[in-house]
């Protein structure tokens, strides 16, 4: 093989090394913000918290504003608290049926690409499937 042939391979190869190497960490990243999103719902309310801390309020404003978005992230929480169970017995519900319309193949390979393509909702499924039995 000449020098010219070893350097195109050697090309190929770094390149598709690359983008391997930038899908894979592109996914790390989006399961990491994901996570981080899902872990934090009151992201919304700390960029209020942020955009108003720009705003020169007085103190008996800040002491009012304060106060709104306390009262605030307690209802989101009660909220979230509320639907939280039903969301879960909806997708709960949903697998269920689905896994009931699959062949036991079938059934496995939609198990593996869930694990594969959405982990963490996979995590929390079974989490809740293992709570409700």
């Amino acid at each position: 093989m000449n020098t010219k042939s070893k350097l195109t391979i050697a090309f190929v190869v770094l390149f598709l090394t690359g983008v391997i190497t930038g899908v894979m960490g592109m996914r790390i990243i989006y399961r990491n913000m994901l996570a981080n999103a899902l872990g934090r719902p009151s992201i919304l309310s700390e960029r209020v918290e942020a955009s108003l801390g720009n705003l020169s309020l007085s103190p008996d404003q800040n002491q009012k504003i304060t106060q709104i978005l306390t009262e605030s992230r307690e209802q989101s929480q009660n909220l979230r608290e509320q639907f939280r169970p039903r969301i879960w017995t909806v997708l709960t519900e949903t697998r269920r049926k689905i896994d009931s319309e699959l062949t036991p193949e079938q059934r496995s390979q939609f198990r593996r690409a869930v694990r594969d393509d959405l982990p963490l909702l996979q995590r929390v499924i079974e989490r809740h499937e293992a709570e409700v039995q």
